[in-house]
Order: C-alpha cells, then sequence, then structure tokens
C-alpha cells in the first residue's frame, strides 16, 4: 500500500495525505480525523512504502472533456473524476470545450486524433450534444469512450460507447407540471438559451411540451434566456416580473441561477415562495441554504459517480461491455414552492 491508495480510499489527494503526515496547519480537523483513521486501519507506514515512481511517460492516460465550463455540477464531476483517476494511478489529459455549435462529426474526428496521438486508453466525455453523429464515427473511436450527461443518438445493435445519463426530459416536464398542479396558469421559465442542444436544451423542450398539454401556450413567451449567470437574471427579470404582475411561479432551468431570480424577486417587492413560487433542477447544495430554501430535482451526482468511477476502470480491464444507463432525479420539496 501507498499513498495514491490511501488518498484513493480516503477520496482526497495524495498531496492531502502527504500534508496530514507532515500536520500541515491548512488541512481541517475532520479531514485530518478521516485520513488518520484510513491510515489506521490499513497500518499504512510511509516509511516502510518508499517505491520509485514511473516516468509520466509510461502512466496509462485517460481523458476527461467537459463542455459547458460554466456549469458548476459539470465541475463537481470534473473535479471528483480527475481525484479518482490520479489515485488509480493514471495520468489525466483534460480539455474544455465550450464551443457546442461545432460539428460534432468534426469534433470526434479530433478527439480521435488527440486519442491517438496521447496514448489515451479511455475517455470520459461530460455534456455536449452527439445527436447527429453517424454510428460509424462511434465505431471508429480507438478507445473506451464513456458520454456523460450528452445528447446521443438513438443506435441498433451492440453499444460502441457507454453514457451516464440523467432523465433530463422526463425530470424537466414534472418540474413543468408540479407547479401547474399546484394552481399556477401565469408562469415564468428562466432557461439558457434556445441555442442550447446539451441536455438543458433537452429541459426547455419539456417545459414547452408540459405547458402546451395543459394549454398554457401563452406561457411559451414567458421565457427568459439568461446563460447560466445570475446577473443577467437580475437584470431582466425584476423588469419583466413588473411588466407582469400575473406571474406567480417561475421555472428554473438550473440551479446556478437561482441567487438572481431570488433577489430580482425581493427587490421587486415581492416574497419569493410566498407571492412567486420557486423551481429548480439539478439539486446543488446551495439552493438549501438559500433563503427561502428551493425546491428543485437534485442530480444523484454520488450515485452516478460510483457507477462511472466503477465502469470506467472495468471498460480500461476489458472486464465489462459497455453500459448506457439513466438515473432519475431526487425531488426536494423545500420552501419556495
Amino acid at each position: 500500500m501507498n499513498i495514491r491508495d490511501i488518498a484513493r480510499l480516503a477520496d482526497v489527494t495524495p498531496g492531502t495525505v502527504s500534508k496530514v503526515l507532515n500536520n500541515y496547519p491548512d488541512i481541517s480537523e475532520a479531514t485530518k480525523r478521516h485520513v488518520l483513521k484510513i491510515i489506521e486501519e490499513n497500518q499504512y507506514d510511509p516509511k516502510a512504502n518508499v517505491r520509485s515512481s514511473k516516468a509520466s511517460s509510461d502512466t496509462p492516460r485517460i481523458g476527461l472533456v467537459v463542455e459547458g465550463v460554466y456549469n458548476e455540477l459539470y465541475s463537481i464531476l470534473h473535479q471528483t473524476l480527475s481525484i479518482r483517476i490520479h489515485n488509480a494511478g493514471y495520468t489525466i489529459i483534460s480539455f474544455n470545450d465550450n464551443f457546442y455549435v461545432q460539428n460534432k462529426a468534426e469534433k470526434l474526428g479530433e478527439l480521435r486524433v488527440q486519442i491517438e496521438r496521447d496514448k489515451i486508453c479511455a475517455l470520459v466525455y461530460i455534456g455536449g450534444n452527439f445527436e447527429s453523429v453517424p454510428q460509424e464515427d462511434f465505431r471508429a473511436l480507438p478507445c473506451p469512450v464513456i458520454f456523460v450527461n450528452t445528447v446521443l443518438p438513438f443506435h441498433t445493435g451492440a453499444p460502441t460507447y457507454s453514457s451516464v445519463q440523467v432523465s433530463h426530459f422526463e425530470t424537466a416536464y414534472a418540474q413543468m407540471q408540479y407547479l401547474i398542479s399546484s394552481g399556477h396558469r401565469n408562469i415564468c421559465t428562466v432557461i439558457s438559451s434556445f441555442a442550447d442542444n446539451s441536455v438543458y436544451g433537452l429541459r426547455t423542450n419539456a417545459y414547452q411540451a408540459a405547458l402546451r398539454s395543459s394549454g398554457l401556450e401563452h406561457n411559451l413567451s414567458h421565457f427568459l434566456e439568461c446563460h447560466y449567470r445570475s446577473d443577467i437574471v437580475y437584470q431582466q427579470l425584476p423588469i419583466f416580473l413588473r411588466d407582469h404582475p400575473e406571474i406567480t411561479a417561475i421555472c428554473c432551468q438550473a440551479d446556478v441561477m437561482i441567487p438572481g431570480i431570488l433577489r430580482a424577486i425581493h427587490d421587486t417587492g415581492k416574497i419569493p415562495g410566498k407571492d412567486v413560487a420557486v423551481i429548480s433542477f439539478d439539486g446543488l447544495d446551495s439552493t438549501g441554504f438559500s433563503i427561502p430554501s428551493v425546491t428543485t430535482f437534485a442530480q444523484p451526482v454520488s450515485d452516478m459517480l460510483q457507477f462511472l468511477d466503477k465502469l470506467l476502470f472495468q471498460l480500461i480491464s476489458k472486464e465489462s461491455p459497455h453500459q448506457n444507463i439513466t438515473f432519475r432525479p431526487t425531488f426536494l420539496q423545500r420552501e419556495s414552492c
């Protein structure tokens, strides 16, 4: 056992383990106790486990791509995956890609070149939309690829890639339906952009479908494009609420925009959760600490990471075929509704 093994068991970085062993003051007492407990349970002796490290060129590499660099939830996935991949003894080749308008067949071609050039043994791609990419392009991938929260095409036959998804359309439909079934007939919907074709675009489609199915088409003109930014929400929403005093509820596409929504409602002289109901999607921790706490559908990030972590290394070792799984978010009813 070595320092990486301890870090993996404790779900921290090797650097954190090193700081605990060397009694650095910038480590919290809770983290220190947790790491020391793991060390004691596994009878780890740092002096007896000196091991020469391999040259970086010999270390197997895993690619980690995040499309949508302003998505806080994707940042959490990226950070946790990075720690687990590093602790498993792999080098991480990380890319950020925010160009969702790029032709995805072209993007997949670029990834193939990158995989072969850097000798990447597996790739995790978070976000994006590959719906229009032909099946043969996926077959040409030179290593196992797992897509996470990605819009993908419907393929027949044996899968040529793995995916870990959330039921975005169905959940967003339920999100809007919750407001409608609660008696709201005048609803403002805050989205990223109508041009967003990621899984967040699926949510927009679901909101529209739910409004149409309930005969509330007049709310289709009550969509605000705010690009995942609270400052843009705060610029637009107060004006909209003053122009539309009949609005009694706000359906928010992503939790990251919630601070701007709550402040905008407050500054127009109304009380969030009382005068205007608010419901959101993603389950960021911050929504539970706002005033009022926000009703939201939480993506099961821990379950997703656990499945993804296991599947990734099973695909590398060829112990598992490709798998495609969809998780259901958890409904958290709070004070804002």
